[in-house]
């Protein structure tokens, strides 16, 4: 088969910029490297890789598996203060829409979502004196179910809805301005808590909750006192608050 030179020249240029193309009855015989795709991960394997992980970093300690609400990105994942220091550590948990590693440095520019942490005080009573428990049961009566009252009282703008159960101390902030009512959290907590039990504080416990998140993980807080040892858990959301610290009792899958 005969070729001129304007078309060897032609064969010439594919087979520089297009290797593996067959040109007519002539096959330019370079193998491209093949293709190696990742494979995908789904948020539940990726979520027991976090959670794994987080374990083997803090293996002392029962830490929550169940973290992202329904409406939260798909992948979870966490920063830490390291394996260092297993008497005070922090960890700060992300919702992504990508898995991401813990400790990545791509968590530097994210906003957390939920944390972690552990605090070791020198006697148990100064861990007890951290929690900072509140306990204020004045106002109006409000029966939130399962025979546990709650104590309604109202200042600057907002109301505040108080209950005990056990050594835990409950309160529910709600604003007046925009109308808010502590109620259904409320009960929607006590519900909750009928079924699934929190880490059992030795003394004194503290639940602080917000009716409306404000994107701020910081709003809603679960702390507990274990001995010399004070828990907390944060979340942007109030009612997954309860849910994170009850996974720590309770394991649940995310």
């Amino acid at each position: 088969m005969k070729y001129s030179l304007k078309k060897w020249m032609l064969l010439l240029v594919v087979a520089m910029f297009a290797p593996g193309l067959i040109f007519g009855d002539i096959y330019l015989g370079v193998f491209p490297n093949p293709v190696v795709h990742a494979q995908s991960v789904s948020p539940k394997s990726h979520a027991q890789k976090i959670i794994d992980g987080l374990a083997a970093i803090y293996p002392s300690d029962v830490l929550p598996t169940y973290v992202l609400t329904e409406n939260d990105p798909l992948y979870v994942t966490a920063a830490t203060t390291g394996s260092r220091n297993q008497d005070d550590f922090n960890i700060l948990y992300y919702a992504e829409d990508k898995p991401i590693e813990i400790n990545d440095l791509a968590v530097n520019n994210l906003t957390p979502i939920a944390a972690f942490q552990k605090s070791t005080y020198d006697t148990e009573q100064h861990a007890a004196d951290a929690v900072q428990q509140v306990l204020d049961l004045q106002g109006q009566k409000v029966d939130l179910g399962y025979g546990i009252t709650g104590y309604m009282q109202g200042a600057a703008g907002s109301s505040y809805l108080n209950w005990q159960e056990g050594n835990w101390s409950l309160v529910v902030q709600a604003s007046n301005i925009d109308n808010e009512d502590p109620v259904p959290l409320a009960k929607e907590i006590v519900t909750y808590l009928e079924e699934i039990y929190l880490p059992a504080p030795t003394s004194v416990g503290q639940i602080t909750l917000r009716v409306t998140p404000t994107g701020n993980y910081k709003d809603n807080t679960v702390i507990w006192q274990d001995g010399n040892i004070v828990y907390k858990v944060s979340h942007y959301d109030a009612m997954h608050a309860v849910i994170m610290a009850g996974s720590i009792t309770n394991p649940t899958e995310q």
